[in-house]
């Protein structure tokens, strides 16, 4: 069984939906995330490289009362045709970890599916808003449920971008007290071969 501080982890990376019990939606109803506009002519070189992983606005019970464990995170993009490889750095009890995962395509340029063996069934990722200089804004969805990220090239991230964050996440209908900011110190560049987790589809 995962200790407390694993399930924090995992759950940070995928930002999912809360971990007790989902609540069924009727068949056919629309998706949250099917309504977001992805960036205009999203650009997977561009996006590219490094990002910090500054807020996080969700409704998960986990999140918010585990949230004060979270370490500095950090998003490591490379392009691979239309979807993206993305790896997250992190720490856990000290240590550094590296999660590699796969952004596949959908179809929708800035539109991604991710397939987790760790997470709830599907995660669908929509790059949201970037100038791909400074920040970026993207919304993920699992079982229904919206979280909202905001990365930053480098920090102090600018009062504009939180703005902006601010305004999306108020327009996914959470609130202030919904989110939760990241620590500025701390990040992790490498991880050694022993806490690698490849979530790469084979």
């Amino acid at each position: 069984m995962l200790s407390p501080g694993a399930v924090l982890f995992f759950t940070l990376i995928l930002m999912a939906s809360s971990l007790g019990q989902r609540t069924r939606k009727p068949y056919g109803s629309t998706s949250p995330i099917s309504t977001i506009q992805a960036q205009a002519n999203f650009n997977a070189q561009q996006f590219a490289g490094t990002w910090l992983l500054v807020a996080v606005g969700s409704a998960c019970r986990f999140l918010q009362e585990q949230g004060h464990r979270a370490e500095a995170t950090t998003l490591h993009i490379a392009p691979q045709g239309a979807a993206m490889a993305a790896s997250t750095f992190r720490k856990l009890d000290g240590i550094c970890w590296q999660v590699r995962q796969l952004y596949g395509i959908t179809g929708v340029p800035g539109r991604f599916l991710l397939q987790a063996p760790r997470a709830r069934g599907p995660v669908h990722v929509v790059v949201a808003e970037t100038d791909y200089q400074s920040f970026a804004i993207l919304y993920l969805e699992q079982a229904r449920r919206l979280s909202v990220k905001l990365y930053t090239r480098t920090l102090p991230v600018s009062d504009s971008a939180l703005n902006a964050f601010e305004e999306r996440v108020r327009g996914a209908n959470l609130t202030e007290d919904q989110i939760f900011f990241f620590p500025k110190y701390g990040f992790c560049e490498t991880a050694d071969q022993f806490h690698i987790l490849n979530e790469m589809p084979k």
